[in-house]
């Protein structure tokens, strides 16, 4: 129950009160605003003629003949080194090695 005249619904005069917002005064200085950030400049839109030249490479596949020959020379390596692997993996590097030599 509450005293007569003591509204319900404000704080006790003895208990903390929440931080109010400061209100601003008439006298504060105005923000200065930000200036926005400056643009890179684009490049220039390439050319036909140059899409042309910077477009990717056409993958070739490699004949057997060559990846056979390459493989038969990493497998020689591999054996005089005395690596651990075989046939398979050195027709798959072979093959490997030859489409990369295209590509540059």
């Amino acid at each position: 129950m509450t005293p007569a005249g003591v509204d319900a619904t404000s704080p006790a005069p003895d208990a903390p009160s929440a931080p109010q917002p400061k209100a601003k005064s008439a006298t504060s200085k105005p923000k200065k605003k930000r200036a926005a950030p400056k643009k890179k400049p684009t490049p220039p839109a390439p050319s036909a003629d140059s899409r042309q030249a910077s477009a990717p490479k056409q993958i070739t596949e490699p004949s057997d003949d060559e990846i056979r020959l390459r493989a038969y020379f990493i497998a020689e390596r591999r054996h005089k080194l005395s690596l651990p692997g075989d046939s398979n993996n050195d027709w798959i590097e072979a093959r490997r090695q030859l489409i990369e030599e295209a590509q540059r």
